[in-house]
């Protein structure tokens, strides 16, 4: 375990593991030894000063709402610049996929909640970016995706933009919904031949085509069509029943009380009269 330990604000951030070094950075998972929940956090210490510099100019394109913060906070430490971002528990993408996305519903499931991550994140697309292209994307049991910050910024590009990072999350895409079987999702073949040809340039163009072309969530069958059209409209059809079984006791009830006091229904005598003769034969003599 090393012994570093970062006081910034009312925070002891004390270094438990390394993730990463590089000639440019480093990345540790560091504890807050000032809180009773010893919370984890990911700090990114920079090491290089023109990297520094480099970064620093990244940080200032914000994007989506300017007053989010794309980390939890920045301090220098000695000739160093660290950046303080949330932690959470690594569980790659491409460890867990395979068993976990066991059909093509659940895949695509899982690349509409990677388009979500990256259209959510405050990250700057350079850094984003990096995220991508090094596979720092983890999927969680219910297949809701997360990115880590663990940047390796020798790398760093300050001028990837939105369309850098469409372009490369739709490769990605592609990994995820390619499956053995011979049948080509409608998904797939949507985004192949976009991405091939470079024409997405903003994740919201992924989103739209993903959702446009993914397979239903649940098959309907005649049995659930029938269950959803009688939660629709089962209040009316009762409706109808019941005034149709009121007017048809109310007729009964007549008939009835008809047949009591005069011997018949005087409507059934209108319309159908009494067959008395045929030819010259009197049947009722």
């Amino acid at each position: 375990m090393n012994d570093r330990v970062y006081h910034v604000n009312n925070m002891a951030l004390a270094c438990v593991g390394e993730i990463l070094r590089t000639a440019a950075n480093t990345v540790e998972i560091c504890r807050d030894m000032a809180s009773r929940a010893r919370t984890l956090y990911t700090v990114l210490v920079v090491h290089d000063r023109q990297t520094a510099k480099k970064l620093s100019a990244v940080f200032e394109q914000r994007r989506g709402n300017p007053l989010e913060e794309p980390c939890l906070g920045r301090f220098a430490e000695g000739e160093n610049l660290c950046y303080v971002f949330p932690y959470r528990q690594a569980r790659s993408l491409t460890a867990f996929a395979e068993a976990q996305m066991d059909s093509p519903v659940i895949r695509e499931a899982a690349c509409v909640n990677l388009v979500l991550a990256c259209l959510s994140s405050p990250l700057p697309y350079p850094l984003l970016f990096m995220l991508l292209d090094k596979g720092q994307i983890h999927i969680e049991k219910d297949n809701t995706v997360f990115l880590t910050p663990y940047f390796d910024l020798s790398e760093l590009d300050a001028g990837k933009a939105e369309a850098d990072c469409a372009t490369r999350c739709g490769a990605v895409l592609l990994d995820i919904l390619q499956t053995k079987n011979r049948k080509t999702l409608k998904s797939f073949a949507l985004l192949q031949k976009k991405v091939d040809h470079g024409a997405y340039r903003q994740f919201a163009e992924l989103y739209h085509d993903i959702r446009l072309t993914a397979l239903p969530t649940e098959k309907s069958g005649w049995r659930k069509r029938l269950r959803n059209a009688w939660e629709r409209n089962g209040g009316r059809v009762f409706r109808v029943l019941l005034a149709l079984s009121v007017i048809c006791a109310a007729v009964a009830l007549v008939i009835l009380v008809s047949y009591l006091i005069f011997g018949g229904f005087p409507l059934f005598r209108l319309f159908g009269g009494s067959l008395n003769t045929i030819g010259g034969e009197a049947l009722n003599t």
